[in-house]
């Protein structure tokens, strides 16, 4: 908790002070979800809170240097700052642990070898919903802020309620149709290539998507057996190894 030391060691208009700061620039942070920033700038807003916390760490090491013997804390001063924190991370909805909480990943066994040789029976994956979409305590669902990009691996919900991993082969608005493997989006042919080697093959007939949806399609060993049309609100998140 950003100042929590300060205000532990007797510097509370500091602590207070870093306490803001760092405030400030969590605001920051979930404005840029709303408002499209330039690199530089966005650099700057976030780079010098960051600097500052950086630098409240040296301060507080000299604090504790020239306070330890007149004003060290007592145990359950810290015991109490420590609780304190911890509530802080896992309650506040402009903390790093809080949002973390909100916005983790799931994580999941493959339970066949259906995405071979991308990925193989029993590896442990991960579908990133921040790749796509955050969710944010200010609004009531998470916020698109990425499309997922034509032959990225995601995992999603189906009709029933089902999860399921395909390979994105539309994007919005797109008129899809696949003959032995090669893509024609809008009538011309894609150039482009699954990932980890996989080789495409099955065909799909010609598919409009939806303006607020993505095709995906389920393989076997790159084999195209079907095709989803995902609305992006019931995407799970772009899928990744994570062991």
């Amino acid at each position: 908790m950003p100042g929590l030391g300060h205000l532990l060691w007797h510097e509370y208009i500091f602590g207070i002070f870093t306490f803001l700061v760092m405030l400030l620039g969590s605001v920051l942070i979930v404005v840029s979800f709303f408002v499209h920033l330039p690199p530089v700038v966005a650099l700057v807003l976030y780079g010098l809170p960051l600097m500052f916390y950086a630098f409240t760490f040296i301060d507080l090491a000299r604090t504790v240097r020239s306070h330890r013997n007149t004003a060290a804390p007592g145990r359950r001063a810290a015991i109490i700052a420590l609780v304190v924190a911890v509530a802080y991370q896992l309650l506040s909805p402009l903390a790093p642990g809080n949002f973390l909480l909100r916005n983790f990943p799931e994580v999941f066994t493959q339970e066949n070898n259906r995405l071979s040789p991308l990925y193989s029976r029993g590896d442990i994956l991960k579908a990133s919903r921040l790749s796509y979409m955050v969710d944010l305590f200010i609004v009531s669902k998470p916020i698109l802020h990425a499309l997922p990009q034509r032959y990225d691996i995601v995992r999603f919900t189906d009709d029933t309620g089902r999860k399921m991993n395909g390979l994105v082969v539309g994007l919005p608005g797109e008129r899809i149709q696949i003959a032995d493997g090669l893509i024609v989006i809008n009538g011309l042919p894609d150039v482009g290539e699954a990932p980890g080697g996989i080789i495409l093959s099955g065909d799909c007939p010609l598919t409009p998507v939806g303006e607020y949806s993505i095709l995906a399609a389920r393989l076997n060993l790159g084999r195209i057996d079907e095709v989803h049309e995902v609305p992006l609100v019931d995407l799970v998140g772009k899928v990744g190894r994570l062991f």
